[in-house]
């Protein structure tokens, strides 16, 4: 059985937090990051997808650096 595109795993890593899964980074590298309209877009996508959720529960502070794919993001509530 194919895995879902949406599922994603979340790990602490020296500098930060990694999201992995197939759906959450293939939107990372698609996204226009010099964009607002297109930064929200993705914030809105985490929501939908749960990671943010998630990453709220594994303990993210504001700040830290959330790996994704190749792009880096920094946190912020």
């Amino acid at each position: 059985p194919e895995e879902d595109a949406r599922t994603f795993t979340i790990e602490r890593e020296a500098g930060g937090w990694r999201v992995r899964g197939a759906a959450i980074e293939r939107s990372a590298a698609m996204t226009y990051w010099e964009y607002e309209g297109s930064v929200r877009r993705f914030q809105r996508l985490m929501e939908t997808l749960g990671v943010e959720k998630a990453l709220r529960q594994a303990g993210i502070e504001e700040g830290e650096t959330v790996f994704i794919g190749e792009y880096e993001l920094e946190w912020s509530d």
